[in-house]
């Protein structure tokens, strides 16, 4: 360099004259200027009016912004600007960019250009700030970016820009220390921020890979393609901006976390394609976000759609914690069956939300669609509890599926892997909150735990094809508001019992001889609260606290074969004392005879009541679930079906 200046951040302005020309630039516009070698300027300073005349190749100035080194590809080349960084050093070999840092001060480095075959390669012991502005970047032999030792990097993708990456397909570097296995890759912790885009493939490996952290705080990221993850680190944290994946590879994953995945405000979306891999009966799937142990969401949005067979949108193997944000999660592809290492056949199935041991959602809206064979709304393998932090309005849920069981291709009539709404393995814990599931296809049950549920408060309705709910031990609800509506199985099923002590409960069994409420051996222990069911079959009551009805059980209390009730289907059921009405439930039970089971705190034994039908009440004093359930209110013209009387069953 045969001369330099640099200019104070007072200054306003450079003026230099060439020949007879006069230009000017306001300084907070400029970074540098690359010269032609021996060029002269006439270079003005604050308090000098005398021209210095300055032959230089290049200048710098300094308007308070860290010291820049600036990278341009070209297809041949690269060009550096490096005016006076002498704890710098850069090495080019062809469009290979290798900068070494001699220094603990913070650099900077602006890179930009066109290039099908170059790289940056940054090794520095320092914090450093990697500027995209219009870069397109491609590698023929390794990683477009590499940051070999575990300093923390910033890169900025600046404002109004496209930037595109690509890595080499196989990497074939001479340099025994870069250990990069991504098309950008960093040995530290990595942030994203700026308003600009990145179009990024990860043609090897991964497409971004951290060793340590990952942080999104602003800009819009797209991965194009990945052979394995798109985003690959220890721990991961958005706090705004938009990440999109597009998985179009077996077994890929979109972000896969070995700690902690952190979502705060931004938003993630992506579809996906690939299908699941099986290798010597062992499965890997396509899942758009993986964590190897924590999930926690307290805001922004997450938009995922997979079509892949056995497609998984979140998979947590220990514990997933939802408190805000919208999750929106679709799996269309099918659950099928493969042969395992004993000759015998297992499944696979769709999943939005599958973790492995505890699940806590206690705010957020989430809706959950599976239309696939098999497919699955929310899966926790051990705990999951909805509500439950003090909130009294808890999270809002919806969660759809449309396909059917999975059949052994030998025996048709042996089903598995069947839809499940929501479905715990463990434990089951309802405190709050607004929960609708439906399900369409065979064996779809709505909500599901093999141990124990609980429903303490909130709302859930079920609308299925099978149960509306079914437990493999007990079912307690104490509170909230419950209605089941099955089609084709009992409306609330339980393999041990069903004991409800309060809140508001409605069950409809549709078509097949099913109950409304179903206990095995008996235990369905009704203790307070209002009940209402119809069923295509009679239940049997083991104890109530408090008078009740059942069809199945005359005045003594002794069980006998009841013939049920002939009504209309589409109508209410009007529970009447006297002229007042009790309650009413829409009767969608399509069977030729009907059976009820009745509790509501008013009612005494001294007291007959009328059953009867009619269009929907009017002035209701409370109405649930779309006016499927009524209480109170002034019936428009009925028809009378029956008197009946209630009684304590001991």
């Amino acid at each position: 360099m045969l001369g330099h200046y640099s200019l104070v951040s007072a200054q306003e302005s450079l003026v230099f004259y060439h020949q007879q020309s006069q230009s000017a630039y306001p300084i907070s516009l400029i970074d540098s200027i690359t010269l032609p070698r021996n060029n002269e300027f006439n270079i003005y300073s604050e308090g000098n009016t005398i021209p210095r005349v300055v032959p230089t190749d290049s200048l710098m100035f300094n308007v308070e912004l860290p010291d820049t080194l600036m990278l341009t590809f070209h297809e041949d080349y690269v060009e550096v600007c490096n005016p006076h960084l002498d704890y710098i050093e850069v090495l080019t070999k062809r469009t290979t960019v290798n900068v070494r840092s001699y220094s603990k001060k913070a650099f900077v480095c602006l890179s930009k250009g066109v290039c099908s075959d170059g790289r940056v390669v940054i090794d520095a012991d320092t914090t450093c700030t990697l500027i995209l502005s219009d870069l397109h970047l491609s590698s023929e032999i390794g990683s477009t970016i590499c940051l070999k030792q575990k300093q923390k990097a910033r890169i900025v993708l600046a404002d109004g820009t496209t930037n595109t990456l690509k890595d080499a397909q196989k990497y074939n570097l001479s340099d025994s220390t870069d250990t990069s296995n991504g098309c950008i890759y960093a040995k530290g912790s990595l942030t994203f921020t700026g308003s600009g885009t990145l179009n990024i493939s990860g043609n090897y490996r991964h497409a971004i890979v951290s060793s340590k952290n990952i942080t999104i705080e602003d800009g819009k990221i797209s991965i194009i393609d990945t052979r394995k993850d798109g985003i690959h680190c220890d721990k991961y944290k958005q706090i705004g901006g938009t990440v999109s994946l597009h998985l179009l590879q077996m077994a890929t994953k979109g972000i896969k976390v070995k700690e902690e995945f952190e979502m705060k405000d931004g938003r993630i979306e992506g579809e996906a394609l690939g299908d699941l891999k099986i290798s010597d009966g062992d499965t890997s799937y396509c899942t758009f976000i993986k964590s190897d142990s924590l999930f926690t969401m307290v805001g922004g949005e997450i938009a995922l759609k997979h079509t892949g067979k056995g497609g998984r949108c979140i998979s947590v193997d220990r514990q997933m914690v939802i408190t805000g944000g919208v999750l929106n999660m679709e799996c269309h592809g099918d659950g099928g069956s493969y042969l395992i290492a004993t000759n015998d056949f297992d499944y696979y199935t769709p999943k939005c939300i599958i973790v492995d041991e505890s699940l806590h959602i206690t705010g957020g809206t989430i809706t959950c669609l599976s239309t696939g064979l098999g497919g699955k709304g929310i899966v926790s393998g051990k705990y999951l509890a909805i509500g439950g932090d003090g909130s009294e309005d808890g999270p809002l849920i919806r969660v759809e599926t449309k396909g059917d069981c999975i059949l052994n291709n030998e025996d048709e009539d042996q089903r598995f892997g069947c839809p499940k709404g929501i479905k715990a393995d463990e434990e089951l814990h309802i405190y709050c909150g607004d929960i609708a599931v439906s399900t369409a296809g065979m064996g779809g049950e709505g909500v599901e735990c093999n141990g124990e549920l609980f429903i303490h408060g909130g709302i859930l309705e079920c609308n299925t094809f099978d149960d509306g709910i079914n437990v493999g031990h007990a079912i307690e609800i104490s509170g909230g508001c419950v209605y089941c509506n099955s089609e084709d199985n009992d409306g609330i099923d339980s393999n041990g019992s069903i004991t409800i002590s309060g809140g508001i409960v409605a069950s409809v069994n549709q078509l097949r001889p099913n109950e409304s409420f179903d206990a095995e051996n008996g235990q369905l222990y009704l203790l307070g609260g209002i009940i209402f069911g119809i069923g295509s079959a009679p239940v049997i009551i083991g104890k109530s606290g408090y008078p009740c009805y059942s069809s199945s059980n005359d005045s003594s209390g002794e069980y006998y074969d009841s013939r049920g009730l002939i009504l209309t289907e589409g109508k209410y059921v009007n529970v009447r004392k006297g002229d007042e009405l009790v309650m009413s439930l829409r009767n969608d039970n399509r069977a030729f005879r009907s059976y009820l089971t009745l509790m509501a705190p008013s009612f005494t034994e001294a007291q007959i009541y009328t059953i009867s039908e009619s269009e929907c009440p009017l002035g209701a004093k409370s109405v649930f679930f779309s006016k499927k359930l009524v209480l109170g209110g002034e019936q428009p013209d009925y028809s009378l079906i029956t008197d009946i009387q209630v009684l304590t069953i001991q």
